[in-house]
């Protein structure tokens, strides 16, 4: 704890004061199911925002059954996720960044909120209506035997994850040709980023995969004009996944992962946020909740408090049912400026 409130101090005194607002930045949109965190898919970090630091809490409910040929899994709980994330400019056009995840499992406490949620909205509930409130059980079977079983409240560090990000310009060095399109896209500054997820965590606690994990991608993102109220971005890249530690999961040999956003500055503090992520599958065998592709939708805020503090609120819902968790609620508060 005397560590983690150093480095907020160290966050806080490290921007100067600015006149200028926080950049926006976009969620954390990692995919939180218990099984499918193992593997380390990167969520945009360092994310080129003059940001030194997010402290981000995200908590997922899980609620899913599904079986193949001779696995079954059941996924019923809670995932809450504590996460500092550190950014720093090594040079112009290089920034290294660090995660530090703190992941606990439990029988929560959102499912009521959850099924009138879905009520709300007609969003399917899936097998809710046959699972107890607020328990915790994930499973796996294979052949009918349980190979592993969480029934109890469970925490720890999860996996660390160190990256790299590289800005390479602008797109107007390969575009060529005229009109208004081609000369906004030929602007456009891209980059690429390497992140390598290390064992820290545990894979009986599901807070890490036992295995190191490397990732690489290339991201875009709207072209810096002062005032501009709407921003977007669009990352791509592929993970190539070490082994997880539990039996009767095969790990997919490469792993496409997607992050985009758009931003919407509604008033001089204030941007609305409305990012899609997702991912090919992350297992091999014939379950198709984790073989197959998975998609999240998340849509919130980003409240500039000062020049170098900021809240981002938001709540996550699956696209592709039973890919993602079922629901999923972040908090972060951003500190700190470099520049």
């Amino acid at each position: 704890m005397a560590l983690l409130s150093m480095a907020i101090l160290m966050a806080i005194t490290s921007g100067s004061v600015h006149s200028k607002e926080p950049e926006a930045s976009g969620f954390v949109m990692r995919n939180h199911g218990p099984f499918t965190a193992l593997v380390g898919i990167p969520a945009r970090w360092p994310d080129g925002t003059d940001h030194a630091a997010e402290f981000v809490w995200n908590v997922s409910n899980h609620a899913m059954h599904a079986s193949g040929t001779d696995v079954e899994i059941l996924q019923d709980g809670e995932t809450h996720t504590l996460t500092a994330r550190f950014q720093y400019p090594v040079s112009p056009r290089v920034r290294a960044g660090v995660e530090l995840p703190w992941i606990s499992h439990s029988g929560g406490s959102l499912d009521s909120l959850i099924d009138t949620w879905h009520g709300w909205f007609g969003l399917p509930e899936g097998i809710r209506p046959q699972l107890a409130d607020d328990q915790l059980d994930y499973v796996i079977r294979l052949n009918g035997v349980d190979t592993f079983r969480m029934n109890e409240s469970v925490s720890g560090i999860g996996d660390i994850r160190l990256a790299l990000a590289v800005e390479l310009g602008k797109l107007e060095k390969w575009l060529g040709g005229g009109g208004a399109l081609a000369g906004y896209l030929s602007r456009v500054p891209w980059r690429m980023s390497l992140t390598a997820k290390l064992p820290t965590g545990e894979a009986e606690k599901l807070t890490g995969s036992g295995s190191a994990d490397i990732a690489a991608g290339v991201g875009w993102r709207s072209p810096h004009a002062r005032g501009a109220a709407v921003n977007w971005w669009l990352d791509l890249g592929l993970v190539w996944p070490g082994k997880v530690d539990l039996a009767a999961f095969n790990v997919a040999g490469q792993i496409f992962y997607y992050d985009a956003a758009l931003t919407w500055r509604v008033v001089r503090r204030f941007d609305v946020i409305v990012q899609v992520a997702g991912h090919s599958g992350v297992y091999q065998g014939d379950i198709a909740t984790l073989a197959r592709p998975a998609a999240q939708l998340a849509v919130g805020g980003l409240w500039h408090i000062t020049p170098g503090i900021g809240i981002r609120a938001g709540i996550f819902e699956d696209l592709r049912a039973k890919s993602a968790p079922d629901f999923g609620i972040e908090l972060a508060v951003i500190i700190g400026r470099w520049k």
